[in-house]
């Protein structure tokens, strides 16, 4: 192992043991569970609710900077690591309290996956071993701001009990595939002693990346592995020894032994163990068939020719990257010139999922009812296996947590008595509007944490619409414990829960959600009426950009991965701005097809009119000018 060039270190102007208090009680308010329909949406199978009336709930803490992983210590501290600031908290689970263990010098952060992202603790830190060692996926950037490189590593820090801080970086493995999407990044040591890295596709062949060609079934040959040459790991899950070497009783795939544990994956943003060994994961599927599966050394599962099962239901592999380069990438149907494979034609030897959340027939509505979050998928961030014991939470016996993001339920799946198929649908728990992105279960069986996405888009709770920008507990971890029964805080009904709600968004919530320029309604108004509405247009877009373009452009409109719109002198084009969202423009994607004129008019002149910029409306006539 190596000693990276750039090592992470810490913030010195906050202390060598900084204490960010954030008291749980002070942030309780916000938190309200919905107890009516499950999902704000309606989902192609019915879903039963759990008793939330069985726990009691809190805010634990906030402020976090999009929390990505939790793990429990030997300490008795939840480590958190927040992707965005490349931050190591330790989260004191009865007040809320945090300590910061580490922060990156050289993480890169881009658009919505790359950054600090999975950690592992030796099983035997704190155990007077010697092995008091933290493991931490990151992402880095070996280009410039401009024209970004990124890849990621795995690094392995010691812990200074006295200073109370990660310090030694030891590089684990470096060179890892990393991107602007699906970058995954869980880390597990299993228990056999190794460790197991996940890693998504990158988001190729998809979205902003649809002419990048996608690697889920490519595999190294000898001497891309003799050489360090890690490109072909897209789409992948790997098993590495702890100090980053391939294991010898690693499978051997097509004649080459790599880290390669398993392929064919999307983007696999859970790996868990049960205590028989078996790996539990789950995965996004595109806009259909979200994936549990059980992970076999050596198993194909499929991405991207197969989403969930072999099929042939609503999804259709359409390899763009083989495609003619004058192609219009928003064609529906797809042209015929567009290399297509139907899921039936796929020969290799697949294990297929223990569940899918959810298959649907050709005829379903994608798109239609409120974009990508109404689309048949629930966005699994992680996944827990789950024994209740004697004193856990004997509902959930024998299952696997599955927090959701788009959704903001945990859902519960029950398994069969030996853990090797799902038993029946899952049920869906503690309903908040909020993105899910972690969870972890306590030492008692009893105390259940989930984190929150910072930002981005989820289903809307309360209102009349179905998605909403507005998350109610942005940047937490939210505390639930079983058997003190009844909640500290609204169920989701009456005036508590709207105050929780208005509280949460700021004031009036549900200005936040309806369109001022169109009352809510999909009509546009007439031209008269639209051009002198350019501040209710511009609020109108300023959910929607975030959704859509922040990430990217930064919510400030500073920048990030795409140029600065603040004072940005090119906006006063409309036709340009109209065209460049629709059709897309350099490394920015076409959102053509995926988002209405009265969408994009909506944005086009938010970012027009924001930030010190001054330059007028743009209509969804102009918008659809540009189709």
């Amino acid at each position: 192992m190596r000693s990276p060039s750039k090592s992470g270190h810490t913030d010195s102007s906050r202390g060598g043991s900084v204490m960010r208090l954030l008291a749980g009680s002070t942030a309780a308010l916000a938190l309200a569970i919905g107890a009516g329909p499950v999902l704000a949406q309606e989902t192609p199978v019915d879903i039963e609710t759990g008793q939330n009336e069985l726990f009691s709930s809190r805010v634990l803490t906030t402020g976090l900077s999009n929390p990505w992983a939790m793990v429990w210590g030997p300490d008795e501290m939840i480590w958190v690591t927040e992707r965005t600031s490349g931050e190591v908290t330790r989260v004191d689970p009865a007040t809320g309290n945090q300590q910061l263990a580490l922060t990156l010098e050289d993480v890169y952060t881009g658009p919505q996956h790359e950054g600090l992202l999975g950690l592992a603790l030796h099983p035997e830190f704190m155990q007077g071993t010697g092995n008091d060692y933290v493991y931490i996926a990151y992402t880095i950037n070996n280009g410039t701001a401009e024209d970004p490189d990124p890849a990621a590593q795995i690094v392995r820090y010691s812990w200074d009990s006295s200073l109370q801080q990660m310090i030694e970086p030891t590089e684990v493995i470096t060179g890892l595939p990393a991107w602007n999407d699906h970058n995954a990044g869980r880390v597990v040591i299993g228990p056999d002693m190794h460790l197991y890295y996940s890693i998504g596709e990158q988001g190729a062949n998809f979205g902003r990346n649809i002419r990048r060609p996608n690697l889920a079934q490519a595999l190294p040959t000898q001497e891309e592995v003799d050489s360090e040459n890690w490109r072909t790991y897209s789409g992948k899950i790997l098993r590495l020894n702890l100090d980053g070497s391939i294991p010898e009783d690693n499978p051997e795939i097509d004649g080459v032994r790599s880290h390669i544990y398993s392929y064919g994956h999307r983007n696999p943003q859970g790996i868990a163990f049960g205590p028989d060994g078996t790996l539990y994961e789950t995965e996004h599927g595109p806009s259909s068939d979200d994936e549990l599966n059980i992970i076999t050394p050596g198993g194909n599962y499929g991405w991207p020719n197969v989403a969930g099962y072999i099929d042939d239901s609503a999804y259709l592999y359409a390899n763009w990257s083989e495609a003619p380069e004058d192609v219009d990438t928003n064609a529906d149907p797809i042209p015929d010139s567009v290399p297509q494979f139907p899921e039936s034609e796929f020969e290799p030897e697949m294990v297929a999922p223990l569940a899918t959340y959810f298959t649907v027939e050709d005829d379903f509505p994608f798109g239609e009812q409120c974009g990508y979050i109404c689309n048949p998928t629930i966005a699994p961030s992680s996944v827990l296996y789950y024994e209740a014991g004697e004193n856990g939470i004997q509902e959930w016996d024998n299952s696997v947590l599955i927090p959701t993001l788009k959704h903001g339920v945990l859902y519960v799946q029950k398994l069969s008595e030996d853990g090797q198929s799902a038993d029946g649908l899952p049920e869906a728990w503690f309903n908040t509007q909020n993105r899910y992105r972690d969870v972890l279960v306590g030492p008692s069986g009893r105390d259940v944490f989930i984190a929150t996405d910072a930002f981005g888009s989820a289903a809307q709770l309360y209102g009349d619409e179905l998605r909403t920008s507005v998350l109610h507990n942005p940047g937490a971890i939210l505390k639930f414990t079983y058997g003190e029964e009844g909640s500290t805080l609204s169920m989701g009904e009456g005036d508590d829960a709207a105050g929780a709600q208005d509280a949460a968004a700021g004031g009036n919530a549900g200005e936040e959600w309806e369109d001022p320029a169109t009352g809510g309604s999909d009509e546009t108004a007439d031209a008269a009426a639209v051009e002198e509405s350019v501040e209710a247009f511009a609020s109108a877009g300023l959910p929607k950009f975030s959704v859509n373009c922040a990430s990217c452009h930064g919510q400030a409109g500073g920048g990030g991965a795409g140029p600065a719109l603040a004072g940005n002198d090119n906006l006063a084009d409309a036709e340009h701005v109209a065209n460049a969202i629709v059709n897309g423009f350099g490394y920015m994607p076409a959102f053509g097809s995926q988002l209405s004129d009265d969408d994009i008019a909506h944005i086009a002149t938010f970012i027009r009119n924001t930030w010190g910029n001054d330059f007028g409306i743009v209509t969804p006539d102009q918008v659809a000018a540009e189709r």
